[in-house]
C-alpha cells in the first residue's frame, strides 16, 4: 500500500502540470534530494513493471518532464495511469460513452494540377510537395476509440473544399540550413540525429513563422511565385494524414497488439507498424530518423505518424467543440499553446494515432519538426 501511495503521489505531480497545461520543458521538477527520485522508481516498477533505465531517475534532476522518464511517458500518458491506480484501489471504473455513428469517408475529390511540385532553396536545395485532393473527413476519435482522449472529440464533418499542397516529408536539416543559413537555438546532435535528410527539430512554432516569412520571400524574389506557404491547419493535418481513411492509424486500426512500445499487424495495409513509423518499438539507435525511409500513407506523404511531432498553426483547445468545419486554423480565441501532431520516435503508438494531438508552447524548441502547406 505504501507503494501505491507513492505511484500516486508521482501522478499527481505530474497530472497537475498536464491538467494546468504545463509545457513538456517549461516547469522545473523537484530536486534529486528529495523522494521524487523514489517515487520514480516506484511508479516504473509499479505501473511499468520495470526498472528505470539508466539514467531515467537522474534525468528528471535535469529539469523537465519529458526527461524525467526518459522519453518513454508523455503527459497524455497520466490520466490512463490515473485510470489504472484507481481501478487498483477499488474505485469505480468509468465505462465509454456510445460512440456517435460516423458517417463514410467520401473518397477524396479528383483534382487538377500536378501530383508534386517542387520548390528551389538556396544553393539548388529542393523541396518537394504533393497534392492533397479537395474532400471531407470526420475529425477527431470517437469515445470507443482505443487509446483516444477527451481532446480528440467531439467528432465533427470537415469539409475541404479545395486542393493544397503539403510537404512530403517533414523539414530537412539541409533544407532548414538552405535558406536560414543557421540554427535559431540548439543544432541537432548525433543524440537525436543529425545529418542532410533527418528532419529539422529543436524549433519553436515561432521559429516556423520566421522560416515562413523567409521562404515566401524567396520565392517572391526568384520567380517561383505566386505562392503562400504557411503552417497546416490542424483539420489539414489531419486530413492529409488519414489519406481517405477512418481508421485509427492511415494503414488501419491495429488492434492486435497493445499501444506502447509495441510492433505488430498494422491492420488495413500490409506488414507492420514499423513498416510505416518510427516509433518507441524501432527506436534504435536512439533518436529521429531520416525522413521518408518508411512507406508513405495513401496521398504519399511520408511520416505522418511517428519520427518528429509536427507544429500547427493552431491554437490548442481542449475540445472541438465550436471548431471550424472549413479545414481553417483554430485561431480565434486565442490561446496560451500551438498544437502538435503525429507523434515521435519516443513515443508509444497511442500517441501516433491519426486522432493523436500534444500542445505546448510556441517558443518551445523542444525535439519538435515540421512540414509546411503551400495554398496557391
Amino acid at each position: 500500500m505504501k507503494r501505491t501511495v507513492r505511484w500516486v503521489l508521482l501522478v499527481a505531480i505530474l497530472s497537475c502540470g498536464a491538467r494546468t497545461g504545463v509545457a513538456r520543458n517549461a516547469t522545473k521538477a523537484p530536486s534529486a534530494e528529495t523522494p521524487i527520485r523514489e517515487l520514480i522508481t516506484s511508479f516504473y516498477q509499479g505501473i511499468l513493471g520495470r526498472d528505470p533505465e539508466p539514467g531515467a531517475v537522474d534525468s528528471w534532476e535535469s529539469g523537465y518532464f519529458d526527461y524525467a522518464v526518459s522519453f518513454d511517458i508523455d503527459m497524455r500518458f497520466i490520466p490512463r495511469e490515473m485510470a489504472r491506480l484507481n481501478a487498483f484501489l477499488g474505485g469505480p471504473t468509468p465505462s465509454p460513452t456510445p460512440s456517435p455513428t460516423l458517417t463514410p469517408t467520401p473518397t477524396p475529390t479528383p483534382g487538377t494540377g500536378p501530383e508534386e511540385i517542387t520548390v528551389f532553396l538556396p544553393g539548388d536545395v529542393l523541396l518537394t510537395l504533393v497534392r492533397v485532393p479537395a474532400g471531407s473527413f470526420q475529425m477527431g476519435s470517437p469515445d470507443t476509440e482505443r487509446s483516444r482522449y477527451p481532446n480528440e472529440g467531439p467528432v465533427h464533418t470537415v469539409n475541404i473544399a479545395y486542393d493544397f499542397y503539403m510537404g512530403k516529408t517533414e523539414l530537412t536539416q539541409r533544407q532548414w540550413l538552405a535558406l536560414m543559413g543557421s540554427w535559431p537555438g540548439s543544432a541537432p546532435n548525433s543524440t537525436y540525429g543529425v545529418g542532410d535528410n533527418y528532419p529539422a527539430y529543436f524549433i519553436s512554432w515561432n521559429d516556423c513563422q520566421n522560416f515562413i516569412a523567409a521562404l515566401n520571400q524567396h520565392i517572391a524574389n526568384t520567380g517561383q511565385g505566386p505562392a503562400t506557404f504557411r503552417l497546416p491547419s490542424e483539420a489539414q493535418w489531419e486530413y492529409a494524414c488519414r489519406a481517405g481513411t477512418q481508421t485509427r492509424f492511415f494503414f488501419g486500426d491495429s488492434l492486435s497488439v497493445d499501444d506502447g512500445d509495441t510492433d505488430g499487424p498494422a491492420g488495413t495495409l500490409p506488414g507492420n507498424r514499423s513498416d510505416y513509423m518510427w516509433f518507441g518499438a524501432n527506436n534504435s539507435p536512439h533518436g529521429s530518423k531520416p525522413v521518408g525511409t518508411k512507406l508513405p500513407n495513401q496521398f504519399g506523404l511520408y511520416d505522418m505518424s511517428g519520427n518528429v511531432w509536427e507544429w500547427c498553426q493552431d491554437w490548442y483547445h481542449l475540445s472541438y467543440t465550436a471548431a471550424p468545419t472549413d479545414g481553417s486554423a483554430w485561431v480565434s480565441p486565442t490561446g496560451s499553446y500551438r498544437v502538435l501532431r503525429g507523434g515521435d520516435w519516443r513515443n508509444g503508438a497511442y500517441s501516433c494515432r491519426c486522432a493523436g494531438r500534444d500542445n505546448t508552447y510556441p517558443v518551445s524548441r523542444y525535439g519538435f519538426g515540421v512540414r509546411f502547406v503551400r495554398t496557391q
